[in-house]
């Protein structure tokens, strides 16, 4: 019986899941449609006659009913036929696969640093509130949730990049300028791979001020987060508890408070890197950084449809997918949910 559960509950999530990604996918696809541009006349040229757009127009299937368009979109999906990017002239699969890892490295890194250093600072303003340091935090905190995130790009490259010139101001690991293979795209691992030094310096150098670009526009959500939900837990009745039995407070603090105050973090975590990953096109324009953002925004700006529905279909995926897995490990973090199922 309780299989039957679990597999009904699963198909149950499925359902919901691709309902979701279908409903992205539908609103994307009609406002995409009714944006008053021409993607034929993009793709055929400015300098095309009508004849000419007429062509590109019927072989990009435009000239066909809305309906009709629509179902054709839905089956190319399922076969993971994205279509043609008019400004790359290449399948949008392959130009996704080929900007997607330098994404995914921004992603990562910034998630990383992001998750621990915000848990870790709420923490110890939950736990030293008074301190000069818990003051700091809350004064960055406010700093940081008022800053517009390409504002900060910007004000990092002409402190460390034009005055210092600590850092480059823009771009990644140029793979040329170095003798390594093109393994994941990913230029920190890539070097790492190659086991080139020189390398990897330069590619950890040119990923500082994107990253800490993300994470200081972001970090101010987690810290207060987890410092007010880590609040309310110090004075559940289980803390007094283990005071008065001796419990050295750091052990209290770490594997009792935080234990069950993660369960919003985590679920506001997961919805960070979704946005991370959404979210990074300001921030790839701002460093010209050559992902899946910066890609984006050229779409954008060229109202290139394909490009911008297969980029729609990953972030919404993404999303979804990473919501799930944050609900799968609410039961590791609550032993009471645990009990439930």
């Amino acid at each position: 019986m309780n299989k039957f559960k679990r597999i009904r509950k699963f198909a149950q999530r499925f359902s919901w899941m691709l309902l979701v990604v279908w409903a992205s996918l539908t609103l994307t696809f009609i406002l995409s449609r009714v944006i008053p541009a021409d993607p034929a006349r993009l793709a055929a040229g400015l300098q095309a006659g009508p004849e000419q757009v007429l062509e590109v127009r019927k072989a990009l299937g435009l000239d066909k009913p809305l309906i009709v368009q629509y179902f054709t979109y839905l089956k190319d999906i399922l076969r993971l036929d994205l279509g043609d990017s008019i400004q790359t002239r290449q399948p949008v699969l392959d130009d996704i696969l080929r900007y997607l890892p330098v994404t995914l490295e921004l992603v990562f890194l910034s998630f990383f640093i992001y998750a621990i250093l915000g848990v870790l600072f709420g923490v110890l303003w939950a736990r030293f509130p008074r301190n000069i340091f818990s003051k700091f935090l809350s004064f960055s905190s406010i700093l940081g949730v008022a800053m517009p995130v390409f504002w900060v790009g910007l004000l990092l490259q002409l402190i460390f990049a034009a005055k210092l010139q600590w850092l480059p101001l823009a771009g990644s690991l140029q793979y040329q300028d170095f003798d390594i293979t093109r393994y994941t795209g990913m230029g920190i691992l890539d070097s790492i791979l190659s086991w080139n030094s020189e390398a990897l310096r330069a590619a950890v150098l040119a990923v500082i001020l994107p990253v800490t670009t993300l994470v200081l526009s972001q970090i101010a959500i987690a810290t207060r987060l987890t410092k007010s939900t880590l609040e309310v837990e110090l004075r559940q009745h289980y803390v007094r508890t283990a005071r008065a039995r001796g419990v050295a407070e750091w052990k209290i603090t770490i594997f009792d408070a935080l234990r069950n105050a993660l369960n919003p973090v985590v679920t506001m975590l997961g919805l960070q890197f979704g946005w991370l990953f959404g979210g990074t096109i300001l921030v790839e324009v701002v460093f010209s950084w050559p992902g899946l953002g910066l890609y984006s925004f050229n779409a954008f700006r060229t109202f290139d449809y394909n490009p911008i529905l297969a980029i729609t279909l990953v972030v919404t995926v993404t999303f979804v997918v990473v919501n799930e897995l944050v609900a799968l490990l609410y039961p590791l973090l609550d032993p009471k949910l645990r009990e439930r199922k």
